[in-house]
């Protein structure tokens, strides 16, 4: 599992993962920290032998940079998720928040299949709008917290299945190429200089 925070308005680099990139990475996002007991913090720990690597954020806007940096795979987001981690969870527009990211991941070129996490506390109308935005947004699967880890682990394993057919995802030619440049670097020619 890897962390990723960013302080204050400053960019500071993302964290390297060995290789590259993980067999599979995906992107969680929490409205605050979470102790060990959740299921955002025990999902990671499950899944790593397996060659997950996850990405957890604590803000909309961190979570769009990490799918800008790296190929998400899959991603769940909590719809309590806040738009800025100056936010502080700010409850005022946080379902919107979470759209807004939804949206913005679904414009990626490699769009990742989306799950939504929301609080079980909405009023049953604002749930019909929240899962008719959703789907219509292209999410994969709408869950509603409490969440049990078996519950996430089977959907995940739905996601896989169909979105990967029952595989890990492979590389575009495009990341192949880029991997193979970087550890075959071009020799020059002998007689020439970098001018």
């Amino acid at each position: 599992m890897v962390n990723v925070q960013f302080h204050s308005d400053s960019r500071e680099p993302l964290p390297q993962m060995a290789g590259g990139r993980g067999r599979f990475n995906m992107l969680l996002t929490q409205d605050r920290p979470q102790d060990a007991g959740h299921w955002s913090s025990q999902l990671p720990r499950l899944l790593e032998p397996q060659g997950v690597v996850s990405y957890v954020v604590r803000s909309g806007v961190d979570a769009v940079a990490v799918a800008e940096r790296f190929e998400v795979h899959a991603a769940v987001i909590d719809m309590a998720t806040p738009r800025n981690e100056a936010d502080g969870g700010a409850a005022i527009n946080s379902r919107a928040a979470g759209l807004w990211l939804l949206e913005l991941l679904r414009r990626l070129p490699n769009c990742p299949p989306v799950v939504i996490v929301y609080d079980a506390h909405v009023n049953q109308r604002d749930i019909g709008r929240l899962l008719h935005e959703a789907l219509r947004l292209g999410a994969f699967s709408v869950l509603n917290k409490p969440i049990g880890l078996d519950q996430l682990l089977a959907t995940f394993q739905r996601l896989v299945d169909r979105q990967y057919r029952g595989a890990w995802p492979t590389m575009n030619a495009t990341q192949a190429n880029a991997q193979t440049q970087a550890s075959n670097p071009r020799p020059q020619s002998p007689g020439r200089s970098g001018a």
